[in-house]
Formats: structure tokens, sequence, C-alpha cells
């Protein structure tokens, strides 16, 4: 399937959230976080410690795709 984005409209991206929610540990652009599809963005460590389960929304946690 084929998305186009008429001209001159802003085209919707991930919100690459700065910190941890559980820990407040820094997260950057281009190193590893985990979120879920509420963008909900955890650090490894606290993504292991929680079974790769949000605890705000009870979904998965994938890793998050880096931004270069």
């Amino acid at each position: 399937m084929l998305v186009t984005v008429p001209v001159g409209s802003a085209a919707m991206g991930l919100e690459m959230r700065a910190t941890c929610e559980r820990c407040e540990e820094p997260l950057y652009a281009n190193g590893l976080a985990y979120i879920c599809s509420y963008e909900c963005t955890f650090c490894g460590a606290c993504t292991r410690a929680m079974s790769h389960t949000c605890p705000n929304c009870g979904g998965e946690l994938a890793r998050r795709p880096t931004r270069v």
C-alpha cells in the first residue's frame, strides 16, 4: 500500500523522548530504547525488569527505531 502525503503538509513521526519514564535514565536518538504503541518510552534495563510489558497500557514494549 502506497501512502502519499500532500505537498506542504506535516509528516507525523515518533516523539523521541529523552528520558526513561521509569528511572529517568537519559535516552539518545541513536541509542537503545523501547516503546509501546502509545510511545511510552523506557530504557533497556527497565524494559527487562518489566518483562517487555508497558506498565501504563499493558502493551508490548518493542525496540524504538534510531534516528540519525
